[in-house]
């Protein structure tokens, strides 16, 4: 079963966000002689980003599972299923009017 991921740009973002950030954490941790208690209080507060931005990926529907099947449904289908982030524009919609273009090609 093939599986589709939809993941908003935002989610990107933050991901990228906290590898940023946790690096410098993991290089604070390294590198400096930190004293015991601040170390955890580093690792704590980089668990809480991540922890966070899970809840607000779940919250906020970042990230979708959806099945290849429907997927393909959204895809294909007009109507309703398209959902809010889907649009459909007729054709003659991209013609500028009173210019007397046709989409079909010229017939002699």
């Amino acid at each position: 079963m093939s599986v589709h991921i939809r993941v908003h740009h935002w989610v990107i973002w933050w991901f990228w966000l906290g590898v940023v950030f946790g690096a410098v954490a993991l290089v604070n941790i390294l590198v400096r002689d930190l004293p015991r208690t601040e170390d955890r209080v580093v690792l704590l507060v980089s668990a809480l980003f991540w922890v966070i931005g899970g809840v607000f990926c779940f919250a906020l529907e970042g990230v979708k599972l959806e099945s290849r099947s429907d997927w393909a449904g959204r895809r294909n289908s007009a109507g309703p299923r398209l959902g809010a982030d889907c649009e459909s524009h007729a054709a003659s919609d991209f013609l500028l009017p009173g210019t007397r273009k046709s989409l079909l090609p010229f017939r002699h």
